[in-house]
């Protein structure tokens, strides 16, 4: 890795952290105006981590294997058999 790329990638950890810790925020937030302004914050993490995401896998930094159909299919229907157990 090279430093560019070192740096681009603790970015991105980063802002998945803060996109995790506003979604809490969110939650736990005591009232409406702090609601909102942690949703604001949030808004502006989760476009700021999907910019940091994009550039990097433009330069082939972070690839994603493509998920085949039926495991989707597959993960999908665990889930919804969970949601029905509830």
């Amino acid at each position: 890795m090279n430093q560019e790329q070192d740096k681009i990638m603790i970015l991105l950890e980063l802002e998945k952290n803060m996109v995790k810790n506003y979604a809490t925020a969110i939650t736990e937030a005591s009232s409406d105006y702090l609601t909102e302004e942690f949703t604001n914050l949030f808004n502006y993490s989760k476009e700021a981590q999907r910019k940091i995401f994009n550039f990097s896998n433009s330069k082939g930094w972070y690839k994603l294997e493509a998920a085949e159909q039926n495991k989707i299919e597959q993960e999908k229907q665990k889930l919804n058999q969970k949601l029905s157990n509830m």
